[in-house]
């Protein structure tokens, strides 16, 4: 498997793919209720902070800024000072971000957020800022399908935990069911690939290392047509099977009975609908409380 390379090294083929697998998943219904769930989560979340001090929020993996959107524009219509750091490893994506906050800015837009941008990894972020050197934490933190990527996801995510104020909370968005087996069974296959984690194995975690955590879960339902991944000579198809198993070139690169036991494995997971294959990738939303 040394041929192998793990996407998450490879920033613009990553999010190329990515933008393929959205094409084949993300309908407008989704989507609509996808804001909504965002809209919902940080309208009702409760500041315990002074009336007059800024609200501090973390976005770790936040790509080109568009999945922060609903989130920013609920926050800016909600708190008069807002503290927005940014942490994304891939620069491109951070340009876009920024690219984004000035049209939002010529539009009147987001007045109330100042922006920090980080082009960083999330633990040389936190390396670079121990406790101590900042002057406060944070009162929200996201993660919305970042957390795969982390160099050691539980203990990352319990320091990141450890970063949040009183009362502060972490939003998490990660793969669960059929989807979250299919990460389990690509490590087992392809240890090169993705960090084994899923939205019960994060829960599970968290539950160990911080007993008495507050926690609350909302299922997700998604899907994407998968019959491309199918064709060996499908280009969008192959890009798709990168995003599934989280390595660059994997149908070229992988020994032929790795790539034939995966290929059963998803088929096998995959359902019928009117002869279109469908992959169950359902997520889960991970709301933390910090009391």
């Amino acid at each position: 498997m040394t041929q192998n390379k793990a996407l998450v090294l490879f920033p613009q083929e990553y999010f190329e793919r990515y933008e393929v697998i959205s094409r084949y998943g993300y309908d407008e219904y989704f989507l609509s209720q996808h804001e909504k769930n965002l809209r919902d989560t940080f309208e009702g979340f409760v500041f315990c902070g002074e009336a007059d001090s800024t609200l501090r929020v973390l976005a770790v993996g936040a790509s080109d800024g568009t999945s922060d959107i609903q989130i920013i524009d609920t926050l800016n219509s909600k708190y008069n000072s807002v503290l927005y750091v940014v942490v994304e490893p891939a620069e491109s994506q951070v340009q876009k971000f920024q690219t984004l906050v000035e049209s939002k800015r010529e539009a009147g837009l987001w007045t109330n957020v100042q922006f920090d941008f980080h082009s960083l990894t999330v633990e040389e972020y936190l390396r670079k800022t121990k406790i101590g050197k900042e002057p406060a934490g944070f009162d929200i933190i996201h993660l919305q399908h970042c957390v795969y990527h982390f160099a050691d996801p539980e203990n990352t995510t319990v320091e990141l935990y450890g970063r949040l104020n009183a009362g502060g909370m972490m939003f998490i968005i990660l793969v669960t069911g059929v989807r979250e087996e299919t990460v389990l069974h690509t490590v087992n296959i392809i240890p090169d690939s993705m960090p084994s984690i899923g939205s019960a194995t994060l829960r599970a975690m968290l539950k160990r290392r911080i007993p008495d955590v507050k926690i609350q879960t909302q299922y997700r339902k998604i899907s994407y047509k998968v019959d491309e991944c199918f064709k060996e000579n499908s280009k969008e198809g192959n890009m798709m099977l990168d995003f599934v198993v989280q390595l660059l070139d994997f149908r070229k690169t992988a020994p032929a009975e790795v790539v034939g036991d995966f290929m059963k494995f998803f088929k096998e997971s995959c359902y019928e609908v009117n002869s279109q294959l469908y992959f169950p990738a359902d997520d889960e939303i991970t709301t933390v409380i910090k009391e």
